[in-house]
């Protein structure tokens, strides 16, 4: 496995229940560089198994990402069975150190968006934030299932049946 000297580092660091590493140390760990997008995506470093080989590496040792500064190169991991929602799992909020998170004082928004927001916070639990990030979240998914929709309106549909496909397909081969 690609991410296997990852793994045996963190094995090996089982006396800890907390621990931060640079960028550069994984790098040095793993004895090649990390690839681009863990070096700008927060996505990368999520505690998710599927796709994710280096991912597996963390948690198979037993261990989960807990918070990531992209603009410091730095992550910290912590111990699996004592860790709270980490990074990106099971949409636990995450909060970024990155310079470039975003801020918005509630000032700049509507009377509206704020009754919406409190309520979400009244029927969800949570505090503001993790409720604009739910709404966020939901507004992305109701214009992707919006986006699909009009697509499958403005696509024309076949006028041909897959049988008749399969059997030109037949018979263009007996030829």
């Amino acid at each position: 496995m690609k991410y296997e000297p990852l793994k045996r580092h963190l094995e090996g660091m089982f006396q800890h229940g907390e621990l931060r590493l640079g960028f550069a140390d994984i790098e040095r760990i793993l004895g090649f560089p990390l690839p681009r997008s863990a070096l700008g995506h927060q996505a990368w470093w999520s505690n998710t198994r599927a796709g994710h080989s280096h991912a597996v590496a963390w948690l198979d040792a037993g261990w989960k990402t807990a918070a990531l500064d992209l603009a410091a190169r730095q992550v910290s991991f912590v111990k699996a069975n004592d860790a709270p929602a980490g990074v990106a799992e099971e949409r636990a909020p995450f909060v970024h150190r990155d310079t470039a998170a975003i801020m918005l004082s509630p000032s700049a928004l509507s009377p509206r968006a704020l009754r919406m927001i409190d309520y979400h916070v009244e029927t969800q639990g949570g505090d503001r934030t993790s409720a604009c990030v739910a709404l966020f979240d939901q507004l992305a998914e109701d214009r992707l299932a919006a986006m699909f929709d009009w697509f499958q309106k403005a696509s024309k549909p076949s006028t041909i049946s897959s049988a008749e496909l399969i059997r030109e397909d037949r018979d263009s081969d007996e030829r």
